[in-house]
């Protein structure tokens, strides 16, 4: 399996701290924010500014393995080959919070894998500002709908609306 994601032209771009900034309070405070996914490092920065010290470095995310670690996987994955990310998500048996385009839950080989797991929530972003190019670029708009796919978060509902 290649060991870094080769980023295609979709998956380049950097989240903006918005988009970070109006689920942090749906985050368990005694989990360990773990971004997995580095691309140029700058989510640590953003994060700090939030309050709140991560794991984020640049490493092999499949060589990751099961831990008793106290942490929460959060990120704005690649988006290509989603239904690998997952499956290696739901192996290591985290909580997490994967910032996604919406569509992408619709593919066949993502149901497929979802349909086997309980407590999943899905939250709508509330944001749709442009994303930052690996230029340093911010782009004027979103170029789809995107959704927090969640899992073991315990929210009150499945489906969950975040006020801005």
């Amino acid at each position: 399996m290649n060991t870094f994601f080769n980023y295609s032209v979709n998956d380049d771009y950097e989240t903006p701290i918005e988009y970070w900034k109006c689920i942090e309070p749906i985050i368990p405070k005694d989990l360990k924010i773990n971004d997995p996914f580095y691309m140029n490092g700058n989510a640590k920065k953003k994060w700090k500014e939030l309050g709140r010290n991560i794991i984020h470095e640049k490493k092999d995310f499949y060589e990751i393995k099961k831990s008793k670690k106290k942490e929460i996987y959060v990120s704005n994955p690649p988006h290509h080959k989603f239904h690998l990310l997952l499956e290696h998500l739901f192996y290591l048996d985290k909580p997490f919070i994967m910032l996604i385009p919406i569509n992408r839950i619709a593919y066949l080989k993502v149901q497929k894998i979802l349909k086997k797991k309980s407590n999943i929530q899905i939250i709508p972003s509330p944001i749709y500002t442009g994303f930052i190019t690996a230029d340093g670029i911010k782009t004027t708009n979103c170029p789809q709908y995107y959704c927090y796919l969640c899992w073991k978060l315990n929210l009150e509902k499945d489906l969950l609306f975040l006020e801005i």
